[in-house]
């Protein structure tokens, strides 16, 4: 049995082709100065060495676990972690990336009754992991949310907050209670991670303490290779939470928050078909085009964002019903700071149909 004040930390790191990079993410673990940890390797089918490193890692140190299967894609591999690990928090580590030194000291120093505590990510980039910058955090760097009202969605609608499952501290009762799991078969499974995982805690805590070095330099990621999987993965995502968490949600307010993410969601993927239009195909955008309309909401009374930003998503939420080309020609993304975007509204408000 753990002692509250030592609990045990479960390090989660799926593993695919990973052998580049996976000493240093490996070691990133070994030399953690907080010791009551375990760390769940699950090799995912990989051709090259990576099930060799883990088996010399685990015979290094017995708090490494290694399972291995075929590949069944990063979601499958994570619920794997999920359902075999046995500790009282779980932290999901990406195996191109690393934890700084004092990484799970700094969260077990502030986790207290909090179900989810994030910390700051740092980019870095080759050999020498120069930094970067750092994956968006909360504005007061440290900050405890009860999350009664959603504040940590309503938060990351207004000012972007990294929707990333890694480098967050979860409490495995939480999951467990509200049997969360990685939707299986689509790319950007972060983002509906983290919508479920934030619309269902009740207490999120963000700390100011450097905790995550992400890499940007692997050519394999996710990030650097786009195509028709990423539009067909944002699609299904949306549906997902329009269909499980806006459609009969008997909750006015968190309905109304819900609303005002699922035109966030249409921002983001809006955002990305303008910018990889020439990977997709026609048929892509005539499903994203149904798809918007699909899941078009209706606004009704109740505000929950400032006034600008209701605005925006308001007529945003107006301007996914039309014609990709029209979407295209009209589309900006918030803030609204200027002439050019305030006529642009105007435009799509009174004169789009």
């Amino acid at each position: 049995m753990n002692h509250p004040e030592k609990p045990l930390i479960s390090i989660i790191i799926p593993c695919y082709n990973a052998e580049k990079y996976l000493h240093e993410c490996l070691n990133s673990v070994l030399s953690q100065s907080y010791e009551n940890w375990e760390c769940l390797l699950i090799n995912d089918g990989s051709k090259d060495k990576t099930f060799q490193i883990l088996e010399e890692f685990s015979k290094v140190d017995n708090r490494f676990f290694v399972f291995s299967q075929e590949n069944k894609g990063l979601s499958a591999t994570r619920n794997v972690g999920v359902h075999n690990a046995k500790g009282d928090y779980l932290l999901f580590l990406d195996s191109d990336d690393l934890l700084t030194k004092n990484s799970l000291q700094s969260f077990v120093n502030k986790a207290d009754k909090s179900e989810i505590i994030t910390g700051i990510t740092v980019t870095v980039n080759g050999e020498n992991l120069d930094r970067i910058s750092q994956l968006k955090h909360t504005k007061e760097a440290s900050v405890f949310f009860e999350n009664d009202n959603l504040e940590v969605l309503k938060r990351t609608v207004e000012a972007g907050l990294a929707p990333v499952a890694q480098n967050r501290l979860y409490k495995k009762e939480f999951l467990e209670r509200h049997k969360l799991q990685f939707l299986h078969g689509i790319f950007h499974e972060d983002e509906l991670w983290f919508f479920e995982t934030m619309y269902l805690a009740k207490n999120v805590k963000f700390i100011n303490a450097e905790t995550y070095l992400y890499r940007t330099d692997n050519s394999q990621s996710i990030t650097k290779n786009v195509g028709e999987k990423n539009l067909e993965s944002y699609l299904k995502i949306l549906e997902t939470v329009f269909q499980k968490y806006y459609q009969n949600n008997s909750d006015s307010y968190k309905k109304a928050v819900v609303e005002r993410y699922l035109q966030y969601l249409k921002k983001l993927i809006i955002d990305f078909c303008i910018r990889e239009q020439a990977k997709l195909s026609e048929n892509s955008i005539l499903k994203l085009e149904k798809t918007l309309k699909e899941t078009h909401t209706i606004f009704g009374s109740k505000e929950v964002l400032s006034p600008k930003n209701e605005k925006y998503y308001k007529a945003l939420n107006k301007l996914s019903l039309q014609a990709f080309p029209v979407i295209k020609k009209h589309f900006f993304k918030n803030p609204v700071n200027s002439i050019r975007k305030e006529f642009k509204l105007l435009i799509i408000r009174y004169f789009l149909k």
